[in-house]
């Protein structure tokens, strides 16, 4: 689950950067392209609280990859935090904007699309943090092992 907490905080820490940005603000924000209902409703929203609900939720994808890594495909950690971070963005990120972007505040198609893209590097730097840490957690488990007595043994024989 800490890995899951590491890896929300810097993933949601580039998206805050990533959306915080300019350009892209004034492309999302822009009247003559978003929808109405977006722009009265998302100044709203308390942002810490927002925030600190993705980490958590951060930490359940940690608990989740710990549980399903033996499954996840890739031959390394890298492999497999990519394939992770693509799975929380189509699960997570894809599904929220459909459904409460898209469905609910009415936002256009063609603004949703560079959200989503937007949001696969946040996504893609949560699983590797999330991948590059229970790997070593697991490394270090098995130096602790082989250095046991036990494992001292299995060393020299």
């Amino acid at each position: 689950m800490a890995s899951g907490l590491a890896g929300g905080f810097l993933g949601n820490g580039l998206l805050g950067a990533l959306f915080s940005a300019p350009p892209l603000r004034r492309v999302l924000y822009d009247p003559s392209l978003q929808s109405p209902l977006f722009l009265e409703i998302t100044p709203q929203r308390n942002v810490p609280l927002s925030v600190a609900g993705l980490v958590v939720l951060s930490g359940i994808h940690g608990w989740l990859f710990a549980r399903l890594a033996a499954g996840i495909p890739g031959s390394t950690w890298v492999r497999q935090g990519l394939f992770w971070g693509v799975t929380i963005w189509a699960t997570y990120w894809l599904f929220q904007e459909w459904f409460i972007y898209y469905t609910l505040l009415q936002e256009p198609p063609l603004l949703a699309l560079p959200e989503l893209a937007v949001l696969l590097p946040g996504s893609l730097a949560e699983g590797l943090v999330i991948a590059g840490l229970q790997a070593r957690a697991a490394s270090n488990a098995e130096m602790l092992s082989s250095a046991s007595p036990g494992g001292i043994g299995r060393m020299r024989g």
